[in-house]
C-alpha cells in the first residue's frame, strides 16, 4: 500500500492545474510569436526539439516519479508545435521524424537497461536550454520594439495601445514560468533496489524468496560474492560455501534453517531478471551485527578514509566510485585478503552506504517479531527502528522511492487460507499500518511521505506456517522453523522494482 496523505494530492493536483494554465496560455501566444526562418537548420531544430521532447515523455510516463515531468513535457510541446504548423515553411519533415527517432530510441535505451536517469537528465537539460533560448529570443524580439531604447520610446508604445509589445512581454513570461517549472522534470537515481535490514529482520530467507520469484517468474539470474575468515584470519572456503544460495536452499530442502552469517563473513547478492522487457535487478549485503547507528554520510566518509589507509593502491576518489560493487569486492578478496581482517566493519558500512546512495528504489525491513511482542519490547524497537529510517530517508533524498516491508506476518496472522491478491490480505496491510501509526516515528515517516513516495508491504516466506499470536492477543510459545520456501505477497516486492 502506499503511504500518502491529502496534502501531497492536493499539491500534486495543483501543479498539474498550474502546467495546463500555462500551457494554455503558451498556446494562445505561441500563435503571436513571429518565427522568420531563414536557414534549414531553424526549421529543422524547431521541429526536431518539440518531436523529441514528446517521444520522451512516453518513457518518462513508465517511470513513477517522472510521470509529473511527463505530463509537463505533453502539456507544453504538443501546443507548441500544433501552434507551429500555422506557420508556413517552419516545420520540417525531416526534423520531426529525427526528433521523433531520437526520443524513441532514448526511450528504448532507458527501458531495456532500466536506466531512467539518463533519460530525465536529457529531458530536463535540453528543455530548460530550449526556453532558454526561447526567452531570449522573445527579449530580443521586445527590445526591437523598442528601440532605440527610452523612456519615451516605452511610454509611446504604451500610449499607442500596440498588442505586439504586450504580446511579446506576456509570452516572455509564460516562457520564463515554463523554465522554472522544468524542475517537475524531477532527478531518478539508477534503477536498483537496494534492501537493508538490522540484524534477524529476516534478510536471508526474504532473499531466498526472492530468489525463487526471479527464477520463476522473471527469468532470473544471481551474482554473489562472499568473502568469509576462519578463526586463524584466513579466507574459510567451508564458510564460503555454505552462504552460497545453493547452499542454503539445500539445507531447506533438507529441513534445515539456514545458518545465518557470522561475525567475520560478509555476502553481497544480486538478482537480475526482466519483467517484460523492463529489467529488475536487487541487491542484498548479508552480515552479522548491528550497523544501524553507523549509517550516517560521517561515518562512512571515515570508513572509505580508513579503508584507504589500508588499500595503498586506491585511492580514496576510487574507492567511493567502486565500493559497493561486486566486482571490486571480488578484487579486494583475491588481492587485498589479509589488509581486510582488520577492516571488515569499515568494509561492510561503506558498501551498506553505498548501495543507500546508488539505488533507485530502498527497502527497509521490519522484523515481524516485533509485532508479536508489541505489548513488551516491540513497541521500544519499532519506535527506534522507524527513527532511524526517517533519518535516512532525510539523508538518502527525494529522488528515490522507499518500502517499509514487515517479514514473518504468518507469526502475527494465519495466512494458510488467505490469497496474497484477497480483500483480507490487504486488511492485514491495513491492520499492521494502523497499528504502526500509533508510534510518532512512523508517524514522521507518514509526513515525510507527502513528498516522496513510501510504501508499506507485510510479506511471509512460508505462509503455511501456523501462527504464534493466538486470537486472544496472547503469544504461543515455541520458535518456527522455515524449512521450506512458500512467498506470500512477496511478489509485491518484487513489482516495487519494476
Amino acid at each position: 500500500m502506499r503511504i500518502h496523505s491529502n496534502r501531497k494530492l492536493f499539491f500534486e493536483l495543483l501543479a498539474i492545474a498550474f502546467v495546463l494554465l500555462l500551457s494554455f496560455l503558451f498556446l494562445k501566444l505561441s500563435r503571436t510569436i513571429e518565427f522568420p526562418v531563414t536557414s534549414w537548420i531553424g526549421a529543422f531544430l524547431l521541429s526536431f526539439l518539440p518531436a523529441f521532447f514528446i517521444t520522451s515523455a512516453l518513457g518518462l510516463a513508465l517511470h513513477e516519479q517522472s510521470r509529473k515531468g511527463s505530463f509537463f513535457l505533453f502539456a507544453t510541446f504538443l501546443p507548441f508545435l500544433y501552434a507551429l504548423s500555422f506557420y508556413p515553411g517552419v516545420l520540417n519533415t525531416n526534423g520531426l521524424l529525427f526528433g521523433l527517432l531520437a526520443g524513441g530510441l532514448l526511450d528504448f535505451r532507458a527501458l531495456y537497461n532500466n536506466r531512467f536517469n539518463t533519460l530525465t537528465g536529457y529531458t530536463r537539460a535540453g528543455s530548460r536550454l530550449f526556453f532558454f533560448a526561447l526567452a531570449v529570443y522573445l527579449f530580443v524580439q521586445l527590445l526591437g520594439l523598442m528601440s532605440p531604447l527610452s523612456i519615451e520610446r516605452v511610454q509611446q508604445l504604451f500610449e499607442s495601445g500596440a498588442e505586439e509589445p504586450k504580446n511579446l512581454g506576456f509570452a516572455l513570461l509564460v516562457v520564463l514560468a515554463l523554465l522554472m517549472s522544468t524542475k517537475l522534470i524531477s532527478d531518478i537515481r539508477i534503477s536498483e533496489v537496494f534492501v537493508y535490514g538490522p540484524s534477524r529482520s529476516g534478510k536471508t530467507l526474504l532473499l531466498l524468496a526472492l530468489y525463487n520469484h526471479f527464477v520463476n517468474f522473471y527469468d532470473g539470474t544471481h551474482r554473489e560474492i562472499i568473502i568469509s575468515y576462519d578463526m586463524q584470519g584466513n579466507l574459510s572456503k567451508v564458510n564460503e560455501n555454505r552462504l552460497r544460495i545453493e547452499s542454503m536452499l539445500a539445507e531447506l530442502e533438507a529441513g534445515n534453517m539456514p545458518k545465518s552469517t557470522g561475525r567475520a563473513d560478509m555476502a553481497m547478492y544480486e538478482l537480475s531478471g526482466k519483467k517484460g522487457a523492463i529489467p529488475i535487478e536487487f541487491s542484498f549485503v548479508d552480515y552479522s551485527g548491528e550497523y544501524t547507528e553507523d549509517l550516517e554520510p560521517e561515518k562512512y566518509a571515515s570508513a572509505v578514509q580508513n579503508l584507504t589507509e589500508k588499500l595503498e593502491r586506491f585511492n580514496a576518489n576510487t574507492i567511493y566510485r567502486q565500493i559497493g560493487t561486486i566486482s571490486f569486492l571480488e578484487l579486494l578478496k583475491k588481492n587485498y585478503a589479509k589488509e581486510l581482517r582488520g577492516e571488515f566493519h569499515n568494509l561492510i558500512l561503506a558498501s551498506i552506504y553505498k548501495k543507500m546512495e546508488t539505488a533507485g528504489e530502498i527497502i527497509f525491513l521490519v522484523d515481524g517479531d516485533y509485532l508479536l511482542n508489541y505489548q513488551q519490547e516491540g513497541r521500544k524497537e519499532l519506535t527506534r527502528l522507524f527513527g532511524l529510517y526517517s533519518r535516512l530517508i532525510d539523508t538518502l533524498g527525494s529522488e528515490k522511492s522507499y518500502a517499509l516491508v514487515v517479514t514473518k506476518i504468518d507469526k502475527f496472522k494465519d495466512l494458510s487460507e488467505i490469497s496474497e491478491d484477497s480483500e483480507a490480505a490487504q486488511e492485514i496491510e491495513q491492520e499492521v499500518y494502523d497499528l504502526m501509526s500509533k508510534m510518532d516515528t512512523f508517524r514522521e515517516i507518514r509526513h515525510r511521505a507527502q513528498k516522496v513516495p513510501v510504501y508499506l508491504y507485510t510479506v511471509s516466506v512460508d505462509a503455511t506456517l501456523p501462527p504464534q499470536l493466538s486470537k486472544e492477543g496472547m503469544t504461543v510459545e515455541g520458535q518456527q522453523r522455515v524449512t521450506q520456501i512458500y512467498p506470500w505477497r512477496v511478489r509485491e516486492i518484487a513489482q516495487f522494482g519494476s
